[in-house]
This record gives structure tokens, sequence and C-alpha cells, in this order.
């Protein structure tokens, strides 16, 4: 069993479901019971639906874009303003067609792997993403979610909280220096070092086939091409610099996706991160487990839409990572109901009335008090 209850240390905004671990073996609460208690249809993916959201988020880019550039050139006094306006947006779109893009790569989006694989790969490389390369080391941080020695991404450090670095850290001053890290750099040293995976694997590259702990040699081929699509991206980005100058290219891309890319770091630490979220060691780690230590949160109503409720439905996301996000959207009450309290959800996260901004704060919150673990009296491995 876990810790139990809700974090006592939290901020009064934060207050946590995140009750008890599975205890295993369990037989009321498989994966097949988990499946059964969910209504078949959420498991069906539609191409009319899934091209739509795709459409409608392309359309969202252009009109963005194009209202932005008419009124800061027809309010001049406005402008910086508008440009901020536009890239906080903006942002939030460009993440929107990223989790489509990672959701093809689970085989979500579509029926057909080859449909899947053609959006993915355009969406992913347009977003400097390595399509194929990252899936495959996607798929390993759903297998092994919250293992110590196994997890792909967010796998703390096992550091003495009295160690002077770690004392850092978890100071303002480390916080924030962390974050703003994570935010500027961290995707890309991510896919460059491994940086957040577990400890044996760091240094491993995403963008070489021959990085043994990421890639089989028979993956070499979709290591080359995802390689192959960040340089066709960039090479756009390039020739989009020489003809409309750096200005504007940074202005209307390269800033939104700088800020995707804080996203899909902090919503990735967020769903795996929490005081009383526990992670697994050896034979106490069971694939259900790491499953169901995923965290369900909300940025607000109409954020969590535009992100196609990646925050809000991960849970049902860890378990049937297949499933259309509308779907798994629909299968949450229904997961919620049959876990009990084994869902962990975080709720009535606000500020000034904000479930973004709570969330946002929550997120500063998290990073300062989980920086490293120890192991408890049951065998996992709780924060310090």
């Amino acid at each position: 069993m876990g810790r139990g209850g809700s974090a006592v240390d939290a901020p009064a905004k934060e207050r946590c479901q995140l009750a008890q671990t599975l205890p295993q073996p369990d037989s009321k609460i498989t994966k097949k019971s988990l499946r059964e208690s969910i209504p078949a249809h959420c498991f069906v993916r539609s191409y009319s639906k899934s091209f739509s959201h795709l459409a409608w988020d392309l359309v969202v880019v252009f009109l963005s874009w194009y209202i932005a550039s008419k009124l800061a050139a027809a309010v001049p006094v406005a402008s910086p303003l508008v440009w901020l306006g536009y890239w906080w947006y903006q942002g939030i779109t460009f993440t929107g067609l990223w989790v489509l893009a990672h959701e093809c790569g689970h085989g979500g989006f579509t029926d057909s792997r080859l449909v899947n694989d053609a959006v993915g790969f355009v969406l992913h490389s347009g977003l400097l993403t390595p399509y194929f390369s990252w899936a495959i080391t996607h798929a390993k941080h759903h297998h092994y979610t919250n293992h110590m020695t196994m997890g792909e991404t967010w796998v703390p450090s096992t550091a003495s909280p009295e160690k002077k670095s770690v004392k850092f850290a978890k100071s303002t001053l480390g916080t924030w220096q962390r974050i703003a890290s994570i935010a500027l750099a961290g995707w890309y040293v991510y896919l460059f070092t491994n940086a957040t995976g577990a400890y044996q694997n760091k240094g491993q590259s995403h963008f070489n086939p021959k990085s043994k702990a990421l890639f089989r040699p028979k993956d070499r081929h979709l290591v080359l091409l995802s390689n192959l699509g960040m340089v066709v991206g960039g090479a756009a980005v390039l020739a989009s610099i020489a003809t409309w100058g750096l200005a504007t290219v940074l202005k209307v891309y390269l800033v939104p996706q700088t800020i995707c890319n804080f996203y899909l770091t902090s919503i990735t630490f967020m769903q795996h991160t929490h005081p009383d979220v526990p992670h697994f060691d050896g034979d106490d780690w069971t694939w259900l487990r790491g499953a169901l230590s995923t965290i369900d949160r909300s940025m607000g109503d109409f954020i969590d839409s535009k992100l196609h409720h990646i925050c809000d439905s991960h849970v049902a996301h860890h378990i049937f990572s297949d499933m259309p996000f509308y779907g798994a959207k629909e299968a949450t009450p229904y997961i919620k109901e049959h876990l009990g309290v084994y869902y962990k959800s975080v709720t009535e996260s606000k500020v000034g009335g904000s479930k973004y901004l709570g969330w946002l704060s929550d997120y500063y919150w998290s990073q300062k008090r989980s920086v490293c673990v120890g192991k408890g009296e049951e065998g996992f491995m709780w924060f310090h």
C-alpha cells in the first residue's frame, strides 16, 4: 500500500486525491477488468473525428498568425502585447498538434499505421521532434512507468537530501534555475543525452541509431528517417529566415515552438511526479502499478480541450495508450469509479480562480519539492 491521504505539506491550493498504491497481485483490478468497465465505443478510432481535430488546429495556427500580424500592424503601440498573447496562445496550439503526433505514434489517431505514421512524421518533424525515435523510447516510458532502473523519463535522483546540490535544487533560486533551463533547452538536452532517463542510460542520444539502451538494430532505419525529418524541418526554418528574416521567424515560429517544448516537458513531469506518488525498484514494480502511478490534472476546460485532454485523461491514456484521446476523456469517469482509492488526480488547484494558473503554481511547487527519492518502510521510493 502507499502512504495514503494527501500531502500534508502541500500548499493549501493543492488538494490531492492520491490515495493508495495498488497491492499486487490484485484480482479485482486488472487491465482486463478496467477495459470491461469502459464502454466499448471509447476504443473506436474515427477518421472523421481525428482529422477534424487536426484540421481545426491547423486552421487555428494560421488564423492566430494572421490576426496577430494584422492587429500588430494596425495598432503599433499595442504590438508587444499582441505578440505576447500570440506566443502564449500559439504555444498551446502547437502543443495540441504535438499531442496529436504523439497519438499517431501510439496508434490512437486512426486504425491505419501508415496514416498514423505519415501524419505523425510530418507534424513532429515540423515541430522539430524526431518522430519514430521518440515514439520508440516513449513506448518504453509507457512500459516502465515510474521504474527506477528501467524508466525512460523523469526518473528521480537517489541522492541524499543533505547533499549540497540537492539543497540548492530545492531552494527558490535553484528551482527557478531548473525551470528556466528545462523551458529553454530541456527537451533537446533530453533528446541528445537522455538526461531524465534511468541513470545507466544517460548519454544515449535519440539521434544515434547505435544507442543500444534506446534502440534495437532493427530500429536503425526509423532513427535515420527521424533524423531526416529533423534535417528537413531545420532546413525549412533556415530557408524561412533567409526569406523573411530572423526576427520574423523568431516571432512567428521559434518562440511558440519553444513554448511548446516547455509544455511537453512540464506536462510529462506533472503527469508522473508528486510527493504522494511513489517510484518502484526491483520486484516492487509491476506494469499496472506503473500505469496507475500516473496523475490526472487539469489546466481548465478550455486548455484541456486545446491539448486534446492529455492532462486530464492521462491515467486512461497510460492504461490504454492506443485509445483515441476523445475516448480516453469519456472513459476517465468509468476508470475513476473502478479504481476507487487507486485513481490519482490533483483537484482544486486554482490561483485567482484559474486552474491554468493553479497548474503553473503546482508545477513550481512540484519542481521545488520533488527532487530526490529514498526508500520508505514498504520498500517504495518516495520523494524526500
